[in-house]
């Protein structure tokens, strides 16, 4: 897909949304683009004996293997289980098992193997997130009467692709410390602007086909989502994007971060609505708006200061002619003490017992007004008079330290760049491969 960020977006300025569909539904979880691929290698002579409906290269698709994705989707899609439902979406279907043979033969040409530890590491992972007891997918699937063997073929296939991704995007990637700033300065500088927590399904332009073909794909995908279809499903299941692997979720985004054709509708979209396809540069586009929210920048390392202060008390309830006095001295010292040491000597010849040094580890547990203050003021100027419940406040601040970006989330950021780097790098391995395929389709 051209992917619609075409800019570091902000991860850091809040928590994330939490979708919680039912247990049964989220076995695609996002580490893993759940794709119901069988090597050929591994298929069974009666699964090939079936009838073969494509040829990919050197590898078939047997109607086996096509009935199974089609049974799997129906089910964590949450689509009417019916011979109609079938028909919609098996075209849909064998397209994307193509692209997973594709996949597939890239990784094996590039050497990439799936060890039989990280295979099961997977499966367990995808246990623990739907609350199967551990080693017991097999019994859960089959309960569904959905098979195993394929589902655990598809996790090997999508595995390898990840891995021939990450080695190629090491091979010609280096973030250096000039991009992660550059990135840093974009996301403070989006400060106070709105956020919009999205999610897509992308159907690219096919050149076997007609844009009015393509079109018509993804208004049945759309008529599935109004049928209450589950959206992480189907974005899986169907989406020609790197998104599709996080259930089409592309996570916190601005307006200015996406193409011209799709930022005015997400503007105005409302929380939890789906776009009808969207017509982009290089394909159709379903949107859903998860969430909305303010951008507050990235979090900083603690702020630690050294106050001097200087207190000039209140009475309680007292008279406007003391408070009167009162500010009025405290102007006459903001305005004329220039040093840490100067405001020290003031404090002394007023006598108050609340003024001196004050040692702050952490401003986050000020006052707000405080807070403020004592973030943002130049060192060795007088604040001007602050008024609390007992009286004026002249804060001036001697000493600054922390309140920049940790290492750990720089290293963040530049896991972020990595990200964008490998869904352009998938995408075009992906490309590439269908560019040099033999695909021969016998349905």
């Amino acid at each position: 897909m051209k992917k619609i960020i075409n800019k570091v977006g902000v991860i850091f300025s809040g928590g994330k949304p939490c979708l919680a569909p039912p247990a049964a539904l989220t076995f695609m979880v996002a580490s893993f683009l759940i794709l119901l691929t069988v090597p050929a290698s591994a298929q069974s002579s009666n699964r090939s004996s079936q009838g073969i409906v494509a040829v990919v290269n050197e590898d078939i698709i047997s109607q086996f293997d096509l009935g199974s994705r089609i049974k799997f989707v129906i089910f964590s899609s949450q689509l009417p289980t019916n011979k109609k439902t079938v028909q919609r979406i098996s075209g849909q279907v064998l397209i994307g098992l193509i692209n997973d043979k594709l996949k597939l033969q890239e990784a094996r040409r590039l050497g990439v193997k799936v060890r039989s530890g990280e295979l099961k590491r997977a499966i367990n992972n995808i246990e623990k997130k739907n609350g199967v007891p551990l080693g017991k997918m097999r019994d859960f699937l089959s309960q569904q009467k959905i098979d195993y063997q394929t589902f655990e073929l598809q996790i090997e296939a999508e595995l390898a692709w990840q891995k021939a991704v990450i080695r190629q995007v090491r091979s010609t990637t280096k973030i250096g410390e000039d991009a992660i700033d550059e990135a840093i300065s974009e996301i403070e500088a989006n400060k106070g602007k709105p956020e919009y927590f999205v999610a897509e399904i992308f159907i690219p332009f096919n050149p076997a086909k007609s844009v009015e073909e393509t079109f018509q794909g993804a208004t049945r995908i759309y008529t599935q989502l109004q049928g209450g279809a589950n959206f992480a499903a189907l974005a899986r299941s169907f989406s020609q994007s790197a998104s599709a692997a996080k259930g089409g979720n592309l996570g916190w985004i601005r307006a200015s971060q996406v193409d011209q054709s799709l930022s005015q509708i997400i503007l105005n979209m409302a929380k939890g609505s789906t776009t009808q396809p969207i017509k982009g540069a290089d394909g159709y586009y379903i949107l859903r708006l998860l969430n909305k929210r303010i951008a507050s920048g990235l979090p900083l390392a603690n702020l630690s200061v050294s106050l001097q202060q200087v207190f000039l008390p209140l009475r309680q309830n007292p008279p406007p002619g003391e408070v009167n006095a009162q500010v009025n001295v405290a102007k006459q010292i903001s305005s004329s003490v220039n040093s840490c040491s100067a405001l020290a000597k003031k404090g002394g010849e007023l006598g108050s017992k609340q003024s001196g040094r004050l040692e702050v580890a952490d401003t986050s547990r000020l006052p707000i007004n405080i807070r403020n203050v004592v973030q943002n003021i130049p060192l060795g100027k007088a604040s001007e008079p602050i008024r609390t419940g007992a009286g004026f406040l002249v804060l001036m601040v001697c000493k600054r330290s922390g309140g920049g970006i940790t290492p750990d989330v720089r290293n963040r950021i530049k896991n972020i760049l990595l990200e964008k780097r490998a869904t352009l790098t998938a995408r075009r391995m992906l490309r590439n491969a269908r560019r040099s395929a033999f695909v021969d389709i016998r349905r």
